[in-house]
């Protein structure tokens, strides 16, 4: 079992920063997780050293760093969306007085934005006909994709250099629209398993979106989770870190 492993330098991490011994800790787990996941979850903190005060959830853990919890009215409901590198997962919750009930999640545990980064190098290498591209060349192009995505969050195109590539150019443009093609079918996915877990929840939309994971950082994604659901989400605090 490699995860007490990772707690113990996660333990170790934390007295590192903060000058002092951890022997305790909240720790957040995904709100899926059934009795024999948690169960395994504490043993894994004991086998670290780690007294284990409570398991959050995951999507609680969201709504408590936004505050949520001493905002929530009676029949407030919230979705967390939760896109990361490698998974997709979506939470809807009802908030009563500072408690939450989880109604519904739902999800795709093969999604994220990893999938996004092969995209646009599958895109990149096509652009360049690269038709059978080497290995070195398809871990070149998966790096430049990563950096092209994370830029185009904030511009409205890029400039890479592909030289790396043995290509007839130095140099390819890439546009945001390009991304936003390219990773429609990917939000689209993660957008119908939003709404079946509306549906599955017995609700229409929800009265607050919390984003989480770096994924969510892309506009086109939190347009299309604001088009959704009809309101802005939250996505002031750092994604990777809310939960």
């Amino acid at each position: 079992m490699v995860i007490p492993f990772i707690l113990q330098k996660m333990k170790e991490t934390a007295e590192s920063y903060l000058g002092e011994e951890v022997t305790q800790a909240v720790i957040t787990v995904p709100a899926y997780f059934n009795d024999a996941q948690r169960q395994a979850t504490r043993q894994a903190a004991e086998l670290a050293g780690i007294k284990v005060l409570r398991l959050l959830n995951e999507p609680t853990a969201a709504a408590v760093a936004y505050g949520l919890n001493e905002q929530a009215e009676e029949s407030s409901v919230l979705a967390v969306y939760d896109l990361g590198g490698g998974t997709f997962d979506i939470s809807l919750l009802r908030m009563r007085a500072g408690l939450f009930e989880v109604l519904a999640t739902g999800g795709d545990s093969a999604l994220g934005g990893d999938d996004f980064d092969r995209a646009l190098a599958a895109h990149l290498l096509d652009e360049l006909s690269i038709g059978e591209p080497t290995v070195v060349q398809r871990r070149i192009a998966l790096r430049l994709a990563r950096d092209a995505k994370e830029r185009l969050s904030e511009s409205a195109s890029v400039n890479l250099d592909v030289s790396g590539l043995d290509a007839a150019t130095s140099e390819l443009t890439v546009s945001r629209s390009t991304l936003e093609t390219l990773l429609s079918p990917y939000i689209e996915r993660t957008l119908t398993a939003c709404r079946q877990t509306l549906a599955d929840a017995n609700v229409d939309t929800a009265d607050r979106v919390v984003l989480v994971g770096g994924s969510t950082r892309t506009p086109a994604v939190r347009q299309a989770v604001a088009d959704c659901f009809g309101l802005e989400p939250l996505c002031n605090l750092d994604p990777d870190q809310v939960v």
